[in-house]
């Protein structure tokens, strides 16, 4: 039997002397078309060296800036703004609490003097008042000594990942309060709407289907007083807790009262009869709570201290628009919005 031959050819020129395979691309070349293909694989390994030495000479040269470095600049910029913004508003505030207490402190010291001036030109003393100073000299030497409780609060609740401080005022008011052991007798007395005054007027009970407003008896001119409260509204709506001017307790039943000044929640305050709070947020005073309302006449504003949060805001006073004497007064939403007043009230 005669065996079968199967003609190889060039790729290219399709001639079948001397042909040689490529290992590589696996083409049959003859002998000049091969040496013209390994003369393209040169050419096509000097472009490499020549991509391989550009790659080179770049990776020598300096990377260019990231575009994130501009937003990490801008940020780093930004947050030393906030912490110098907030390192300055927190050293406002402690000097304002340091003077604010060394003013107390004074005014203090300047009652005391005078008091011992006029007794000591009338010879208008006894053993009982030199004991009594004595102790009132000791106690503020006591607190100037003492330096003033304040500590730094950091905002952990920031969505920032830099917690900014702010000044705790809340441990300051023990200095800037001093308050003595004498009782307030307040209670419940003048009243617009259908209301139940029980307990010997330290309970008030709103019964009627619109808000009451009620007054209590004494009247605040001078000094220091801090009244407790415990809340038990039982409705949505937070009552109305400050003060009124003397001249507008017998117009309780206006529906603006100017001379009105408190809260009808933490973030709610009520200035001269006007609400302040654009959108009123989330309820923070909720029914079973104690407050207590300060009364600052010599400093002319008024301070309300939630116990449950531990949150001390303040409000100073327009005298034009709110007169001494003041009275306080508690706005009560309808049917079963009631506040009773605690038998721990004082003083200064």
């Amino acid at each position: 039997m005669a065996s079968s031959h199967v003609k190889q050819s060039c790729v290219k020129c399709d001639k079948g002397g001397g042909i040689a395979i490529c290992s590589g691309c696996q083409q049959q070349y003859c002998v000049k078309h091969f040496i013209e293909h390994r003369q393209e694989l040169a050419i096509e390994m000097d472009q490499i060296g020549q991509q391989h030495d550009l790659l080179r000479r770049d990776l020598s040269k300096d990377m260019p800036e990231h575009s994130l470095f501009t937003s990490i600049n801008t940020w780093e910029r930004e947050s030393i703004t906030k912490i110098q913004v907030a390192a300055e508003v927190a050293r406002a505030d402690l000097q304002q609490i340091l003077d604010r207490t060394k003013n107390d402190l004074k005014t203090s010291v300047d009652k005391l003097t005078n008091e011992l001036q006029s007794s000591r030109e009338l010879d208008d003393y006894t053993e009982i008042d030199i004991e009594k100073w004595m102790k009132n000299l000791k106690e503020l030497q006591m607190i100037f000594e003492t330096p003033v409780n304040l500590n730094i609060l950091s905002d952990n609740d920031s969505q920032s990942s830099i917690n900014l401080i702010t000044i705790n005022t809340q441990l300051s008011i023990k200095h800037s309060l001093q308050v003595s052991n004498k009782l307030i007798h307040e209670r419940f007395d003048t009243v617009y709407g259908l209301t139940n005054i029980s307990e010997n007027g330290l309970v008030a009970q709103n019964i009627g289907d619109n808000y009451s407003r009620i007054c209590g008896k004494n009247e605040y001119s001078s000094s220091v007083h801090q009244i407790s409260f415990r809340l038990d509204e039982q409705t949505n709506s937070c009552p109305f807790l400050g003060i009124i001017s003397l001249t507008d307790v017998l117009n309780l039943r206006e529906i603006t009262l100017s001379s009105a000044n408190g809260w009808l929640d933490l973030d709610y305050p009520i200035i001269n009869g006007k609400t302040q709070a654009i959108v009123f947020s989330n309820r923070t005073i909720q029914s079973g709570d104690e407050v207590t309302l300060i009364i600052d006449c010599d400093n002319q504003e008024i301070l309300l201290e939630h116990h449950r949060t531990k949150r001390l805001i303040r409000q100073s006073i327009n005298l034009q628009q709110c007169p001494f004497p003041w009275k306080i007064l508690v706005a009560l939403s309808s049917k079963h919005g009631s506040i009773r007043i605690l038998n721990y009230n004082k003083s200064t």
